[in-house]
């Protein structure tokens, strides 16, 4: 018989679910369905939607009410801004109906190249001035992040997340700040500490994502450093994409350019098996339950100033080998497929 586990809920930073846009692969129903498969009880949605970015308002607005009338679990929304987007005077009115503000310091879905950090100032002036104890989420780019952290955590002493780190060197520098009492914090994929650029070179663009997986030996050096608390929390960045789509993007430009002219697909999809990755890890020892329920509910809710959930899930701690009838999101796929995994949802329930 299996074991039987009860933990808090989790909380998901980082996703995408992709609605109101043009990406047909996900929508808020089908992704907080595949969410709560996965023991999350409340996720962050980020503002990069294909075709109707969270610039204004009006979009907050639109994407909220679609939250209220479909999402199977509690969904936060993030405000987003660009040194393109001309949006300053949205950020005031954004900022009362949002949990945080996105930046993208470098290429990713609907951006093509890294940013100086100075090139945010306006945008991050009038943030911290609108809402200064809300975070800002930095997707940093290559040789940016300094730059980032003291513009935005030493000169305004804002807190600022940065997400899915991808290598050790950028986990020193956060750790540096951290040591200056600066107000930084920085979250991990199971992707990066579970794949790694092996997979890029096997799976083309079924592996690849923004930023891009690390070497084998990197992923160890960011698993060890999601153990001992240098890393805050897992988030999933949760990225669904068709097949199809990606074998489009495999086809059309199997060899990754992305600069503007070449199709891409960034980013995989996967929510449902962040933690039952992590469980396994867990069995394995190389990680324990009271560090992935900090790192996956206690941490995430401290980031975006709000309390650890109450809602506790209930776990079978079944094991399997994870394949697509496992899949919960409407993306019909997974980049976990075939790897190890400890634990179904059994029940959800309130303390």
């Amino acid at each position: 018989m299996s074991d039987i586990i009860t933990i808090p809920g989790a909380i998901d930073l980082h996703v995408h679910l992709r609605e109101p846009g043009t990406n047909p692969a996900e929508t808020i129903k089908s992704g907080t369905l595949a969410a709560a498969a996965g023991g999350y009880v409340l996720v962050c949605d980020m503002p990069n939607n294909p075709g109707n970015p969270t610039w204004i308002l009006e979009s907050v607005k639109e994407k909220q009410r679609i939250i209220t009338k479909d999402a199977a679990i509690e969904v936060l929304v993030y405000a987003g801004a660009q040194p393109e987007s001309q949006n300053l005077d949205e950020l005031p009115k954004m900022a009362k109906q949002c949990v945080g503000l996105k930046l993208y310091g470098a290429p990713t879905t609907g951006n093509e190249r890294d940013y100086e950090a100075e090139e945010f100032a306006a945008i991050i002036e009038t943030w911290h001035k609108a809402a200064p104890k809300k975070p800002i989420m930095l997707h940093a780019g290559s040789g940016n992040l300094s730059g980032f952290i003291q513009l935005i955590a030493k000169k305004y002493n804002h807190p600022l997340h940065i997400c899915h780190v991808n290598s050790a060197v950028a986990v020193e520098l956060i750790k540096k700040a951290k040591q200056e009492e600066l107000p930084v914090t920085c979250g991990v994929c199971p992707h990066h500490l579970l794949m790694s650029s092996h997979d890029e070179k096997s799976r083309g663009w079924f592996a690849r994502m923004q930023p891009p997986l690390a070497h084998q030996i990197e992923a160890e050096k960011l698993f060890d450093h999601l153990v001992n608390g240098d890393i805050d929390v897992v988030e999933t960045d949760h990225a669904p994409h068709l097949a199809e789509n990606k074998w489009l993007a495999e086809r059309e430009n199997p060899s990754g350019m992305h600069d503007g002219g070449n199709r891409t697909c960034y980013g995989v999809p996967g929510i449902e098996f962040a933690l039952p990755l992590l469980f396994y890890q867990m069995k394995r020892g190389r990680i324990s339950l009271e560090r992935i329920v900090e790192a996956t509910s206690i941490k995430p809710a401290k980031i975006i100033g709000i309390e650890p959930p109450k809602k506790e899930i209930t776990w079978e701690m079944t094991e399997y080998r994870i394949n697509d009838d496992d899949v919960a999101s409407a993306s019909g796929w997974t980049p976990y497929n075939g790897m190890m995994a400890v634990g179904k949802v059994k029940s959800m329930g309130m303390k």
